[in-house]
C-alpha cells in the first residue's frame, strides 16, 4: 500500500489549440487585469480518465452508452459494473429496519468499498454516489487546482469554417461555422496526492502510484481531439514526502516563470523545496525535450524524458 504524501505540478502547452473553453467556445480568463487564460480541473480529470480507459483499467466515471445510443445512468453504469465484477466484489452482511414494522433483519449486501476499490479513477478521485437509499462520499486523495497560463500572452482568436451541406431546403450556400483557439499558453497546475483520505478498505498500490505518474506525463497529448489537439504535456513535477512527514507544501504554480522565449524556469521551486530537503524522499522531474526547455533543475532532483 501506497501511503506517503505527494506534491506536484504538471504543465502544459497549448499552441493553436482550445484546451479548455467556456460556454462561449472562448477559453476561459480569471477575472484579472490581463484576462488570463486558465482551466479547471475537470478538463485534466476527463482527460487523465480517458488516459486509463485508452490503457484498459476499469474507469467508473465515464460515460458509456445503452444499445439505443441512450447514455447510462449512474445505477445503469453500476449495475453493469456489478454484473462484470459479481466474481470480485465482497459482499457484507447489515441490518436493515423495515419501514411498515419497523424490525430489523440482516442482509446480505455488496461491500461499496471493495467495489469501489476496483476502480482506479475513484481510488484517484473520489466519488459521491446515491443510488436509491444507497449513498455515500469518497473523497478523492488526488486535488488538481485550475491550470492558469504562466506564459504572458492570452490571446484567443477565431476561424471561419464551411460545412459541405447546406442547413435549410431552398439555401444555396452551404452551412458557415466557426472555431475559436488560442495562440499560445503554458497551463500549470497544481496537484496533491493523500492516499489517507481514503476510507479504511480501499488503498493505492506502488503500481498505481507509477500509473498516475505515466497519465500525468501524457494525458493531454494522448486526446488529440480537434479543439485540444496542439495541447501537450510539456512537464511534470512529482514530490514524495517522507514516510510519516507532516510537511505541508504551498503551492507552486506562482513559482513557475516562463520567458518570452518559452523557457520554463522552476528555479524558485528548487529553493523552496531546498528548504524542507530532510521532510522530502525524492523529488523527480519529467519533460519533453521536444517542445520546451527547462532551468532551474535541482542538482538531487531525479530527471527524465517524458516518453511520448
Amino acid at each position: 500500500m501506497f501511503s506517503k504524501r505527494c506534491y506536484g505540478i504538471f504543465i502544459l502547452k497549448s499552441e493553436n489549440s482550445n484546451w479548455n473553453a467556456d460556454f462561449t467556445k472562448y477559453p476561459r480568463r480569471l477575472p484579472d487585469e490581463n484576462a488570463t487564460i486558465f482551466a479547471t480541473d475537470k478538463s485534466a480529470k476527463y482527460a487523465i480518465r480517458k488516459y486509463f480507459v485508452d490503457l484498459g483499467e476499469r474507469v467508473f466515471v465515464w460515460r458509456t452508452f445503452k444499445e439505443n445510443g441512450q447514455p447510462k445512468s449512474l445505477e445503469e453504469t453500476y449495475k453493469y459494473w456489478l454484473e462484470v465484477l459479481k466474481d470480485e466484489v465482497k459482499k457484507i452482511k447489515i441490518k436493515v429496519k423495515n419501514k411498515k414494522t419497523k424490525k430489523e433483519k440482516e442482509e446480505e449486501v455488496v461491500d461499496k468499498k471493495d467495489f469501489f476499490n476496483k476502480f482506479i479513477d475513484v481510488k484517484l478521485f473520489g466519488i459521491t454516489f446515491a443510488v436509491g437509499d444507497e449513498q455515500m462520499s469518497i473523497t478523492g486523495p488526488l486535488q488538481i487546482s485550475y491550470g492558469v497560463n504562466r506564459y504572458n500572452v492570452n490571446v484567443p482568436y477565431v476561424v471561419d469554417i464551411a460545412s459541405p451541406f447546406r442547413n435549410k431546403e431552398n439555401d444555396m450556400q452551404t452551412t458557415l461555422g466557426n472555431e475559436i483557439k488560442n495562440l499560445k499558453s503554458y497551463y500549470v497546475y497544481d496537484f496533491v496526492l493523500n492516499p489517507r483520505n481514503l476510507p479504511e478498505g480501499m488503498e493505492i498500490s506502488d503500481n498505481e502510484i507509477e500509473k498516475l505518474k505515466d497519465a500525468l506525463k501524457k494525458f493531454a497529448t494522448n486526446l488529440n481531439t480537434t479543439s485540444k489537439i496542439g495541447t501537450e504535456n510539456a512537464l511534470l513535477l512529482f514530490v514524495t514526502l517522507k514516510e510519516g512527514s507532516k510537511l505541508v507544501l504551498p503551492t507552486m504554480k506562482n513559482l513557475v516563470d516562463i520567458s518570452e522565449s518559452e523557457v520554463l524556469d522552476l528555479s524558485k521551486i528548487s529553493e523552496l523545496l531546498n528548504k524542507y530537503r530532510d521532510e522530502i524522499e525524492t523529488v523527480e522531474v519529467y519533460y519533453n525535450e521536444n517542445i520546451c526547455k527547462v532551468n532551474g533543475i535541482g542538482e538531487s532532483w531525479r530527471k527524465g524524458d517524458i516518453l511520448l
